[in-house]
């Protein structure tokens, strides 16, 4: 099939063999690329009941199918098992890592745990396995740094101290301002002593039709970088989010006790005053840059320190909202430092704001802190607690383990600690949108904003969330269709421009019926490996209790995440219903299964249905 290499580079850290395999066409017909293929290598080769941190897990990186080939396309997915919620997890990551990796792999699969740190050195369609012991103990930047002089045409994949320690909720950073965040992936590279992945350029894979193709990445191109639909967008990127999400009642602000917050507080982590702060990249890392440009670097001083980051909305609202902190140049330090230890921007921010509330509570004193905490607002203690949660030590040994293994290890607080399956929530409170605490509860990862949202926008209390589940639905599918092409979500491509896309680069007829077919199967394949796991649906696709929590003020005031109980069990049945799931078990149906044409997970979704049963 056109637009693949058709090869997976496999690389065993325990024994140092390094081999390269087949990708075969019936495969990418029935899983694609991406999260897609990601999902299945995992399915395949890491059974339930894998320890994360072992050498039996798995690590992935795997560019979508697009990536690299149309404007926009520049994620590559990093899967493996989570060391926070024990699930497969999936995290996507942009800059140039994707487009460089598929010039020469459609995936990489990492096993086994080297006995000395290492890095991983892809080039000409090979990889070796070199020395990362003077790497070792370095921050991201100046590790990537290190790697760039050696290799300044490469890309690289890079771990701090939080991924060195297992701390997590610890990422992989590319190109040192990139993110697979979510997950604490990051971690799992540490467990396997592999401090980064090095990619040289390689030869884009061969396109079917490339003179419609060119036609069409030009008239896409050209539309997205000067239409005036996308202004805003190209303007501030996803910088002005906190004023969107205040104004509906979805901020995360104050550990998500006050999801509505006036528009000059917001203002002070949005819009107008990140531009304030804007520069002009030094330089761009591969060819034309993306035509929505969600992101852009901005230039701070803070504390007499000069500081450069490439900021997005997530890692302003939960650094700065989420803990109190409503000064940007602080949260674009805290942001730059979190950067450079390998700490999730979107988790961090969620346990140190579950911290500081905690404290306000008066339910940890400064003798278990060790030191002097005020709360919301703290920016010196927010600092200390970064580098802490890095290095595991003191306090930060205990919110290393993620804010659903810190309050359990306390004992207390774990009434306001906002996760779903210890994933902690990211930067949209769902009481002011109806039904989209059902996409947080029954998402594979756990809280993930990016598995589908509902439509209309409209308030939980304006109906029951069971109508609108038809419309998460498609959305969760078309959130899968992005992630398995390796396309941004930002970027504002329908599914029928995506289908005609990967139609003429593979060569082959491409519906949005078939992707979505592909889309269901995969995340009827996660959830069976999942319940297969621990997950028992009816108990654990749930929503924390502050989302039950009625908002106190704004114009979702009075709102909680559902009308009541009662509303959340009907929507949740009515999805697993309309995915083809047994209704009150949450588990894939065998025949769901056949009919979707992945027969071979029938046994599979027949046990998993046998073993929820009998944990219930």
């Amino acid at each position: 099939m056109k637009g693949y290499k058709g090869k997976i580079l496999r690389v065993d850290l325990t024994s140092g063999e390094i081999s390269i395999e087949p990708l075969k066409d019936n495969v990418i017909e029935k899983f694609v690329g991406g999260k897609g293929l990601g999902y299945y290598l995992m399915y395949k080769e890491v059974p339930p009941g894998t320890d994360p941190f072992s050498p039996g897990n798995k690590l992935l990186f795997v560019p979508g199918a697009l990536t690299g080939l149309i404007p926009g396309s520049s994620k590559v997915i990093a899967v493996s098992k989570s060391p926070e919620t024990r699930l497969i997890s999936d995290s996507s990551g942009g800059d140039a890592f994707g487009p460089k990796l598929k010039g020469h792999f459609d995936a990489v699969i990492i096993e086994g745990s080297a006995e000395e740190p290492v890095y991983i050195h892809i080039y000409e369609g090979q990889a070796e396995i070199r020395d990362g012991g003077e790497l070792w103990g370095k921050g991201v930047y100046e590790a990537t740094n290190e790697l760039w002089r050696k290799y300044p045409k490469a890309s690289i994949a890079m771990i701090g101290r939080a991924g060195e320690n297992r701390v997590r909720i610890a990422n992989i950073v590319y190109d040192s301002e990139r993110a697979s965040g979510r997950g604490g992936l990051g971690a799992v590279m540490g467990s396997k002593n592999l401090k980064a992945v090095v990619v040289e350029p390689g030869e884009k894979p061969e396109v079917a039709n490339k003179e419609e193709y060119e036609k069409l990445w030009k008239e896409y191109y050209d539309s997205y970088a000067t239409d005036p639909k996308y202004e805003h967008t190209r303007n501030y990127g996803t910088t002005d989010g906190l004023r969107s999400s205040a104004s509906l009642g979805m901020s995360p602000a104050y550990n998500f006790s006050r999801p509505y917050i006036p528009d000059e507080l917001a203002s002070k982590l949005a819009g107008d005053e990140v531009k304030k702060y804007e520069i002009e990249p030094e330089w761009f890392i591969h060819g034309k840059s993306c035509p929505i440009k969600c992101a852009r670097y901005v230039e701070v001083e803070y504390k007499g320190r000069r500081i450069r980051v490439k900021p997005e909305y997530e890692s302003i609202a939960m650094l700065g909202a989420a803990t109190g902190v409503f000064n940007f140049p602080a949260v674009a330090y805290f942001n730059r430092l979190a950067n450079d230890l390998g700490l999730d921007s979107i988790a961090a921010g969620n346990v140190i704001g579950w911290f500081f509330e905690l404290v306000e509570r008066g339910l940890i004193t400064e003798e278990e802190i060790g030191f002097k905490v005020r709360g919301f607002g703290d920016e010196e203690a927010e600092e200390k607690l970064l580098m802490l949660i890095a290095e595991r030590k003191g306090i930060g040994a205990v919110l290393a383990e993620g804010v659903k293994g810190a309050c359990e290890i306390l004992g207390r607080g774990c009434e306001f600690a906002v996760h779903v399956k210890g994933l902690e929530a990211p930067a949209w409170d769902p009481r002011g949108r109806r039904t989209y605490a059902l996409s947080y509860a029954t998402a594979d990862v756990g809280a993930s904003h990016m598995r589908g949202w509902p439509r209309p926008h409209q308030l939980p209390n304006q109906g029951p969330a069971k109508e609108l589940v038809p419309s998460l639905i498609e959305a969760r599918d078309e959130s899968y269709i992005f992630d398995m092409l390796g396309v941004c979500k930002f970027v504002p491509y329908k599914l029928d421009d995506l289908a005609k896309f990967y139609s003429i680069v593979t060569g082959r007829e491409w519906s949005i019926e078939k992707l979505r077919r592909v889309a269901w199967a995969v995340e009827s394949i996660a959830r069976i490996h999942n319940a297969l796991d621990w997950v028992t649906p009816p108990l654990d696709d749930v929503i924390p209790p502050r989302w039950w929590e009625p908002e106190p003020d704004g114009p979702a005031k009075g709102n909680k995440a559902f009308i009541d109980y009662n509303d959340f069990l009907e929507a949740r049945r009515e999805f697993y219903r309309l995915r083809g799931w047994h209704e009150e078990l949450g588990v894939p149906l065998p025949e769901t299964m056949k009919k979707l044409g992945y027969s071979e997970f029938r046994e599979d979704a027949e046990r998993a249905l046998e073993v929820v049963r009998g944990r219930l």
